[in-house]
C-alpha cells in the first residue's frame, strides 16, 4: 500500500513508509509523499521530504534530478480527491489548464495548447497511457483507475513522446501485474446521487505469468436540469475495464498485454445557453429563433425538446515487449491500437421548439508503434527510437431546422434536407422539405514516421549535457463528400499534404550539490498539419514552436522544503487558428488557417515545506503572458453585420489581434493548501486533513478577446479527511470539490446564424465518502 503522507514520530514506522513507497505524489497543490531518509534522518529522528521516482524520460529517475518541469501526482493523491479523468488534473500542476466543448478535451500547458471542438484537429499537449498516444481530443476525457501515478510534463516533448507534444504530455502509468496477490475496492457515495466504485485484483497465474484485472463504475445525477421533462442533463453512465498479462519469457526478457474498454450513455457535455447575444445591444441575426422560444433561467439547465445524449464507446488494445540485451542495452517494442467512437446530439436553440438540433456520428482508428534501444553506462544514457502512426478519422455533423411557419417563405425550393430522428444513429439523408440541413460529412487520414534520440551525457559529477532529436514525417490527407446549408448547393471538397521537420533540443544541466539542480536549455515542437474532417479548410501547415528554458529544483532547510521554479519564452509561427465565417443565407463554415505567430513568456514557482511532522504548506504560482504577435483576420460578426447592411460594404473589416490574449491562457495563477496529520486520540488509525484555495484569472475562449465569450477570475476550495486503520487495509475519506460553488465556464460558442451564446460549464459543489479496502 502506498502511503503518501506519514506523521508518525516513530523511526520505523517512517523506514517502513519509505520502503513501500515506490512512486510518490508530489507537485503543485497536491499533497506531496513524505516520509523520512531511510537512512541517516530516520536514524536521527528526523523527517524530510523523500525523493520520488519517475519515468518521464523513459528510465528510472528522481523527479529532482530531471531537469525539466514535472510533476508527478500518485495514486494516493488521486484517491483523495475522488480524480475521474484528465479534467480533474487542472488545479494539480501549474500552468494546466483544461477546457471543454462538446465534449473535446481542449488542454493547455503554458498557453500552448488547441481550443478546436471539431474532428480532425490534432491536440498540442499529448496524452499517454502506459506509453501509447491518444490522438483525438475526444477521447482524452476517458476514465482514469487503477493509477499508479500521473505525470505532467511541461514544454515541448517531442524527443521523447511522440507526435503533437509541443505544449507537454500527460503520462498515465497504470498499476501493472505483480506476483503478490493484491488488490483493493473503493465505494465511494456522494451528492447528486453519485455511486461510483473502482477495483482492482492481480497476482500470479503461474510459474511466470502474472495478471491483473480493475474495473470501474460511475452512476451520478444531473448537475442541471431538462425543465421540459425534468430529465437530468450533465449527468454520468460510465464504465471501464482493464485486464491485463505479464509473462516473464525469460530471465530479462517480458512481454505486457493490456486490453482497456470504456463506455458512456448519459447526457454529459450539453450545451446550455448563456446570452441571447454577444452584443449589449443585439444586432439582427441570419436566422432569428422563434420569439415564443423560452429558455432555463438557470445556467446549468435547459429547456430542450430534443433527445440529448452522449454515447461514447473507447477500446484500447497494447504489446509490450522488453528484452535486456545486457548489462547496458534495452530493447523495447510497444504496439498498439485503438478505437473510438461516440454519436452525441443536442439542441443549440436550447428551447423547446424545434429549431436547431445538432448531432454527430464521430468515428477513429489509430495504430502505433514504436520501436525503442535505450542504453545506460557510467556517464551515457540515452535511447535511439523509430515510431510510426496511422490515423483514420469519419465524422457525421449535421444541424437540423424543422421549418416553422415565418420561415417557409425562406426555405430554398428543392432542398435536399436532414430526416431528423430522436436517435442520432437513425438519422438519413434526404429532400424533406420540412427541415433545413446543415451537413458536413468527411473522412481524413494521418500516415506519420519518426526517427528520435536522446542522450545524457555526464561531463563531471555536476555537469551533464542533454541533447536530442527527432525527425518527423506526415502525410495529412481527406475529403469531403457532403457539405451543405440552407441556400447553398451541396459541394465536396479533397486535399492532401505531406511536409517533414526535424526538432532538435539541447540543455546543460549542473548539480550545484547533492540536492540543487540548474539547467537551461532549448528545444523546437512540431504540431502536425490538420485536416478538418467534413470542413472545406485546406490541409494545415504544421505549428513550429522555439522554447527557451531555465529552472532551478532544489531541496532545503534539511530537505524539508523542496522548491521548484522555471522560467520560459516560446517563439510560435505558422500558429494554426479557427473561426467560423458565414456561408450561404444562414450557414456557417469553418476556416482554419496558418494564420498568427505569437509569443509567450512565464514564470512559475512551486514549494512544498514541512513546517513540523504533523503540518506541511504547500503551493505554487504562475505568471503566463501569452499574446498573439501578428495575427489579421475579420470577425466573423462583423461580417455578417456587413452582409446585413449595417457595415459598408466598401469597408475593410481585417483586425490586427497583436497584443490580444490566447485562448485558455490566465495571466495569473495559483495555489495554497495546509496538510495536517496526526494519529486519533486513544486509537492507531491515522488521520490526514487536507484543504486547498486555487485562483485563476480572466480566461478567454476567443481570439478577439470578446469578454462575454470568457470566464472571469475564479477562486475556488477543495477539501478531504481520511481515516486509515493501523495495517492500511481500510480507509474513510471525505473530500470535497468546488466548495464555494463557483459557477466556471470551461468553454463558450457562438452559434453563427442566430448569435445564441452558450457555454459547457465545470462541476458544481460536490462532495461524498468513499470506503476502501486494500487486501
Amino acid at each position: 500500500m502506498t502511503k503518501s503522507f506519514e506523521l508518525t514520530g516513530a523511526a520505523n514506522r517512517f523506514r517502513r513508509a519509505a520502503l513501500t513507497t515506490t512512486i510518490l505524489a508530489a507537485g503543485f497543490g497536491v499533497p506531496a509523499a513524505y516520509a523520512q531518509d531511510a537512512g541517516e534522518a530516520a536514524d536521527a529522528g528526523g523527517f524530510a521530504i523523500e525523493e520520488i521516482m519517475v519515468t518521464a524520460q523513459k528510465r528510472l529517475q528522481s523527479s529532482q534530478d530531471i531537469a525539466a518541469a514535472i510533476t508527478a501526482i500518485g495514486s494516493d493523491e488521486l484517491d483523495r480527491t475522488n480524480f475521474n479523468n484528465i479534467e480533474d488534473l487542472q488545479n494539480m500542476a501549474p500552468s494546466l489548464q483544461i477546457g471543454e466543448s462538446f465534449g473535446f478535451a481542449q488542454v493547455m500547458v503554458r498557453g500552448v495548447g488547441t481550443d478546436n471542438p471539431f474532428a480532425g484537429g490534432d491536440p498540442s499537449v499529448a496524452m499517454h497511457i502506459d506509453g501509447a498516444v491518444i490522438g483525438q481530443s475526444s477521447a482524452q476525457f476517458g476514465a482514469l483507475f487503477d493509477i499508479a501515478r500521473i505525470e505532467v510534463l511541461r514544454g515541448p516533448q517531442g524527443t521523447l513522446y511522440g507526435r503533437n507534444a509541443t505544449g507537454g504530455s500527460v503520462n498515465v502509468i497504470t498499476n501493472q501485474p505483480t506476483e503478490e496477490t493484491e488488490g483493493y475496492a473503493r465505494l465511494t457515495y456522494g451528492n447528486y446521487d453519485l455511486i461510483k466504485f473502482e477495483g482492482a485484483v492481480g497476482g500470479s497465474l503461474s510459474d511466470n505469468l502474472m495478471g491483473r484485472v480493475a474495473v470501474r463504475y460511475v452512476n451520478r445525477g444531473g448537475y442541471g436540469e431538462n425543465i421540459a421533462d425534468g430529465s437530468d442533463i450533465d449527468d454520468a453512465d460510465q464504465i471501464s475495464f482493464r485486464g491485463q498479462l505479464l509473462w516473464n519469457i525469460s530471465e530479462g526478457a517480458s512481454l505486457r498485454l493490456a486490453a482497456e474498454h470504456h463506455e458512456e450513455d448519459d447526457r454529459n457535455y450539453i450545451p446550455k445557453f448563456r446570452a441571447a447575444s454577444y452584443d449589449p445591444a443585439p444586432l439582427p441575426a441570419l436566422e432569428p429563433q422563434p420569439t415564443d422560444g423560452i429558455r432555463a433561467t438557470d445556467p446549468r439547465d435547459i429547456n430542450s425538446n430534443v433527445n440529448l445524449q452522449n454515447k461514447r464507446n473507447q477500446d484500447s488494445f497494447t504489446a509490450e515487449l522488453n528484452v535486456d540485451l545486457n548489462d547496458t542495452f534495452t530493447l523495447t517494442s510497444l504496439t498498439n491500437y485503438q478505437t473510438f467512437e461516440k454519436t452525441p446530439q443536442a439542441d443549440f436553440d436550447m428551447t423547446a421548439n424545434d429549431f436547431y438540433i445538432w448531432s454527430e456520428s464521430f468515428d477513429t482508428k489509430q495504430f502505433s508503434e514504436e520501436l525503442r534501444l535505450n542504453f545506460d553506462t557510467d556517464r551515457l544514457h540515452g535511447l535511439v527510437g523509430a515510431y510510426y502512426y496511422s490515423e483514420k478519422i469519419s465524422s457525421d455533423n449535421r444541424l437540423d431546422i424543422p421549418i416553422v411557419p415565418q420561415f417557409v417563405a425562406d426555405a430554398v425550393p428543392g432542398l435536399a434536407g436532414c430526416g431528423f430522428d430522436d436517435n442520432v444513429s437513425d438519422q438519413i439523408i434526404g429532400a424533406d422539405p420540412s427541415v433545413l440541413c446543415f451537413h458536413f460529412r468527411g473522412t481524413s487520414d494521418t500516415d506519420a514516421y519518426a526517427l528520435f534520440a536522446n542522450v545524457a551525457y555526464d561531463i563531471s559529477d555536476k555537469l551533464s549535457l542533454n541533447i536530442g532529436g527527432r525527425y518527423s514525417h506526415e502525410k495529412k490527407q481527406g475529403d469531403t463528400d457532403r457539405w451543405t446549408a440552407p441556400g447553398a448547393p451541396v459541394l465536396t471538397f479533397a486535399d492532401e499534404k505531406s511536409f517533414s521537420k526535424f526538432t532538435p533540443s539541447v540543455r546543460l544541466e549542473w548539480k550545484a550539490n547533492d540536492d540543487v539542480l540548474m539547467y537551461a536549455g532549448y528545444s523546437k515542437g512540431f504540431k502536425s498539419g490538420i485536416f478538418l474532417t467534413g470542413q472545406r479548410s485546406p490541409v494545415l501547415d504544421p505549428e513550429i514552436v522555439d522554447a527557451y528554458e531555465v529552472g532551478l529544483k532544489g531541496l532545503f532547510l534539511d530537505r524539508r522544503l523542496q522548491f521548484n521554479a522555471a522560467a520560459f519564452y516560446y517563439d510560435f509561427t505558422n500558429l494554426q487558428q479557427g473561426r467560423s465565417v458565414p456561408a450561404g443565407t444562414s450557414g456557417f463554415t469553418l476556416v482554419y488557417e496558418n494564420a498568427a505567430s505569437a509569443e509567450i513568456k512565464g514564470l512559475e514557482a512551486e514549494f512544498n515545506f514541512m513546517a513540523t511532522e504533523n503540518v506541511r504548506v504547500f503551493g505554487s504560482t504562475t505568471f503566463l503572458d501569452a499574446t498573439f504577435d501578428d495575427y489579421v483576420t475579420t470577425d466573423p460578426f462583423d461580417t455578417v453585420y456587413q452582409q446585413l447592411g449595417l457595415i459598408d460594404a466598401g469597408i475593410d473589416l481585417s483586425q490586427q489581434l497583436g497584443g490580444n490574449r490566447m485562448v485558455q491562457s490566465p495571466k495569473w495563477a495559483g495555489t495554497i493548501g495546509l496538510a495536517v496529520n496526526t494519529h486519533l486520540p486513544g486509537s492507531d488509525w491515522f488521520a490526514e486533513a487536507t484543504a486547498s484555495m486555487t485562483h485563476k484569472g480572466r480566461v478567454y475562449f476567443s481570439q478577439f478577446n470578446h469578454e462575454a465569450l470568457s470566464q472571469e477570475g475564479v477562486t475556488t476550495m477543495d477539501a478531504s479527511l481520511r481515516f486509515t486503520s493501523p495495517d492500511d487495509r481500510w480507509s474513510v475519506n471525505v473530500w470535497g470539490k468546488n466548495l464555494t460553488n463557483e459557477t466556471i465556464y470551461q468553454g463558450t460558442f457562438i452559434l453563427n446564424s442566430s448569435r445564441t451564446n452558450a457555454g459547457f460549464l465545470a462541476a458544481p459543489r460536490t462532495f461524498g465518502v468513499t470506503v476502501g479496502m486494500n487486501f
